[in-house]
């Protein structure tokens, strides 16, 4: 929560897994070492994991620690990933999940893995809305089979029936991976051209752009502005905040410019990166002048990064705010926080409640540069 009491929401959250044991192709070694690289770039010093810790199979008791007592975050959604092309659990695996939202049904939300590819992938959306209750689904734009990538477009009819039942079943929300090409698929499928297409067809979902802002930034600016149903996830863009300061103000002033502050939601990304410091950079954020002068960018009120922070996100949701604050006061993480707070250690310091190193971590990574 911060400090003028409004709440923090974690749009993306995961529990990874980057033990040696969970590699099923040779690109899977490559992807643990270049998300670690990634926190390495994004992160400030302090921040950074402790190899030790990043590279093991992560816990559902270790993310909630993290989310909650290490960081300001009040909520956060669960994204699970549908890579098990790569990893024998798809990376951050469904169980996890529900794991986490059983244990805290008034903290977590959960947006479950689809691969469209699966026989009965459309059977999956209905059960899953149906009988989990889940917040909505998660797709990646390539998949890796019989050694090739393949593409899975929105646009494509190998994803239309999978879209087609979710707006049946009024699930509201598709997240959909891009900007960030991983391992060997092109940049092609990464774009955000079937976003638009796949908004227009269903007016009833709304479409969250994960990573938005962090490439492609002029393709998404005109695809939020053209469509009131397309969300900008600054998962990972979020933490240019401390490590690259122009390029995140100039990819929210893109965002405010031309769609406004109500559609932009801040994610953490945890466990890959630390929320904190990226919760930190944006509610101390100030728009350069010379980029107001010469971009023509708004100002970035407090009112802009409240909404950001946690109200967007909670408005997509249907959630009222000052009910999940009731909801959540007085629970086990608020009695925590409080201990905390009286000997002045809230946050708690980063990766300190992790539990020690579990068997299986890798012990060596490679630099791919």
């Amino acid at each position: 929560m911060l400090e003028n009491g409004e709440l923090v929401v974690d749009a993306v959250s995961h529990c990874f897994n980057h033990a040696d044991d969970n590699h099923l192709h040779p690109h899977a070694q490559r992807w643990d070492d270049e998300t670690y690289e990634l926190g390495e770039q994004l992160m400030p010093e302090e921040y950074v994991f402790p190899e030790e810790i990043f590279y093991r199979n992560h816990q559902p008791e270790e993310l909630e620690r993290l989310l909650f007592l290490e960081s300001q975050i009040d909520y956060s959604v669960y994204h699970s990933l549908p890579l098990d092309d790569y990893f024998k659990d798809g990376y951050v695996s469904r169980e996890k999940g529900f794991e986490l939202r059983d244990r805290n049904p008034n903290r977590m939300g959960m947006i479950v893995d689809i691969n469209p590819l699966e026989d009965d992938a459309v059977e999956q959306v209905e059960y899953y809305a149906k009988k989990k209750d889940v917040d909505g689904i998660k797709l990646y734009p390539s998949r890796y089979q019989n050694g090739r990538d393949l593409s899975l477009q929105l646009n494509e009819d190998t994803v239309r029936p999978v879209l087609e039942k979710a707006a049946d079943l009024d699930i509201g929300t598709v997240g959909i991976h891009k900007f960030i090409p991983f391992a060997t698929a092109p940049v092609k499928y990464f774009r955000i051209d079937d976003v638009e297409e796949a908004a227009l067809a269903f007016p009833e979902l709304n479409f969250e752009v994960i990573h938005a802002g962090f490439s492609f930034l002029e393709e998404t600016v005109f695809a939020m502005a053209s469509h009131d149903n397309v969300y900008a996830n600054i998962e990972n863009t979020a933490h240019m905040a401390c490590s690259r300061p122009k390029k995140f103000a100039r990819s929210l002033g893109e965002m405010l410019y031309w769609a406004g502050p109500d559609r932009i939601v801040f994610s953490s990304g945890a466990t890959a990166l630390h929320p904190q410091p990226a919760i930190d950079a944006i509610w101390n954020f100030e728009m350069p002048e010379d980029l107001r002068a010469g971009e023509d960018y708004p100002e970035v009120t407090q009112e802009d990064k409240e909404k950001i922070l946690g109200k967007n996100k909670l408005r997509l949701m249907g959630k009222d705010p000052e009910q999940v604050k009731k909801d959540i006061k007085g629970d086990k993480w608020d009695q925590k926080i409080q201990e905390l707070k009286e000997t002045g250690e809230y946050p708690a310091p980063p990766w300190s409640t992790y539990e020690e190193p579990t068997e299986g971590a890798s012990k060596e990574r490679v630099k791919y540069v």
